[in-house]
């Protein structure tokens, strides 16, 4: 292997230039390796050490004093001790934490930190990278490393962790460990990984191997992201907001934790330009979890429906008048016949929409929740008691019986009228800012046949964005949107994905427009989810809103 440049570096890398088709040269050019470009827009600073050291090979092996008789002992009892809240030797600097699970950090795992280089550089030359886009994660990731026979130095690391590293693991946590799974992640600015808690089939042990050899910058701040992020959960083993414990990426540092109902992490938003996150990680396996996971499927909250309330005519006050003509309804019934779907722009009249804005922004009267458990989702909730004024209107109407008169004409549902069943709606008033989210879950699979009417308010591109998902057996993605709590994903901090298309399950998205009402027709079986809001999304305005409604027959 050719000795290491003196640079590696990494040109800026925007949102817009990201593509699921990133070919192993790409990665290289984007790194600044052999790159096309004179001049990359980012440089990350020289690696540490001196180049000509890392010219001789270099074997990765375990850290010594971890594997000494004495120490073994001493982690193996901190890690028993299930009581014991935090422990630190001085001497090593390990680091142990029992609450709100067993985790252990271990820094300087390998004994010769020039191994951190040449595994980097084998990432950077020779890993071809998949980009990973969904509704929980959304970063770059690597074949199973026992596939990597072509990169000599990720094959020994694996060889290392089967051979030293579980059965040292074994002793540790005398749990009986069987085999390992491993991949290379890579996380660029705006990438993120959000709750979880690893539990599926036989995972005992979760393990994250970080690599930031950076010339004077080996371990990152909170401030730059990419931080392990552990959740406390409540009673009923669902994780809580806000972030109990954060672990920034440190070279050469190795964290592991003891899998279970209650493991609840993320990969924090990475905030920074001039650094990837790069990590190798991945499970030791052993017994089955099945018992785990069926104590685990936790339902999330369904949609609760009410019966429509009767109250005064308001259409002709609030709506713009185009969309109470007979014209426009039949225009929008065929519409919606045909694509099951509509987007009515500038709905409300421009005085109600503006004087709605105003009211959500300003008043402080207004009582907001957020919305948890923080692996189904995140965001805020408006207390629908403390609304007053045009508020109080909009959500009447929404409520009312003359809404779903207005829908019937608009899509011939049962929704009114003596023909009608148990007609029911849903209202809830949103509000979505940097780190919000839903994901996929049985609490966003639509059990019956609704109909879905957003609406925004406040709208910044990138922020609230919604996409509905075909029904199971319909995509490629029908066990991940069964899922609970995403345990049943191949892959997240760790082994391969399975190589799909996310778009083919993709039925609609939803952008945000101010003003704009969109009517969605959602059959029994669709799934949906908001997207994560990046922290690099301009909310120059402040926050997005949102009145979600969903009506039934």
């Amino acid at each position: 292997m050719n000795k290491l440049k003196e640079d590696l570096n990494l040109q800026e890398y925007s949102k817009e230039e990201k593509t699921d088709e990133q070919s192993t040269n790409g990665l290289i050019n984007q790194f600044g390796c052999d790159s096309i470009e004179e001049e990359p827009k980012n440089k990350i600073p020289r690696l540490t050490g001196n180049d000509d050291e890392a010219a001789h090979i270099i074997n990765l092996n375990f850290n010594t004093n971890y594997n000494r008789v004495e120490f073994t002992q001493l982690l193996s009892k901190q890690w028993l001790a299930l009581a014991m809240n935090e422990f630190k030797d001085t001497a090593s600097g390990v680091e142990f934490y029992g609450q709100p699970y067993q985790i252990c950090l271990l820094p300087d795992l390998l004994e010769n930190k020039h191994g951190c280089k040449e595994l980097v550089r084998e990432m950077v030359e020779k890993v071809k990278w998949s980009r990973k886009q969904m509704d929980l994660y959304e970063f770059y990731q690597s074949t199973d490393l026992s596939n990597m026979i072509n990169c000599q130095f990720l094959a020994g690391f694996l060889h290392m962790l089967r051979r030293t590293v579980r059965p040292w693991l074994e002793k540790i946590t005398n749990l009986k460990l069987d085999y390992v799974s491993a991949s290379c992640s890579m996380y660029t600015c705006g990438d993120y990984l959000l709750v979880h808690d690893d539990l599926l089939k036989d995972r005992q042990i979760a393990f994250i191997y970080y690599l930031t050899p950076w010339f004077n910058h080996e371990e990152w701040s909170e401030e730059e992201g990419g931080c392990l992020e552990i959740f406390n959960s409540d009673e009923r083993c669902f994780p809580q907001f806000p972030v109990s414990r954060r672990i920034s990426p440190k070279n050469n540092q190795f964290a592991f934790f003891k899998v279970g109902s209650k493991s609840f992490h993320q990969v924090g938003e990475v905030t920074t330009f001039d650094y990837p996150r790069l990590t190798i990680n991945g499970w030791f396996h052993g017994a089955s979890n099945k018992d785990l996971i069926a104590d685990a499927l936790r339902p999330f909250t369904k949609l609760e429906f009410k019966p429509p309330l009767t109250s005064q005519s308001t259409l002709e006050l609030l709506l713009n008048e185009v969309y109470l003509k007979p014209t426009t309804k039949r225009s929008i019934q065929k519409r919606i016949e045909d694509n099951s779907e509509i987007c009515l722009y500038e709905f409300f009249r421009r005085e109600v929409f503006e004087e709605a804005l105003k009211q959500l922004l300003n008043d402080k009267k207004l009582k907001w929740s957020r919305q948890g458990p923080a692996n189904a989702q995140n965001y805020e909730v408006l207390n629908l008691k403390t609304t007053s004024a045009i508020i109080d209107n909009l959500i009447k109407l929404f409520l009312s019986t003359e809404m779903f008169d207005l829908l019937r004409d608009y899509t011939d549902l049962d929704l009114a009228g003596p023909n009608a069943g148990k007609p029911g709606v849903c209202v809830e008033v949103q509000r979505w800012s940097h780190g919000d989210y839903t994901v996929l879950g049985d609490g966003a699979i639509c059990d019956e046949n609704t109909l879905d009417l957003i609406y925004y308010l406040n709208a910044a591109e990138g922020a609230a964005i919604i996409t509905y998902l075909s029904p199971d057996g319909d995509g490629p993605h029908t066990s991940h949107k069964k899922s609970t709590n995403h345990s049943d994903i191949d892959s997240l901090e760790g082994e391969g994905f399975e190589d799909e298309d996310d778009d083919e399950s993709i039925l609609l998205t939803i952008t945000p427009v101010d003003n704009a009402l969109n009517i969605v027709y959602r059959c029994e079986g669709t799934t949906k989810f908001t997207k994560y809001v990046s922290r690099n999304t301009p909310l120059e305005h402040g926050p997005v809103y949102v009145i979600a409604c969903s009506y039934k027959e």
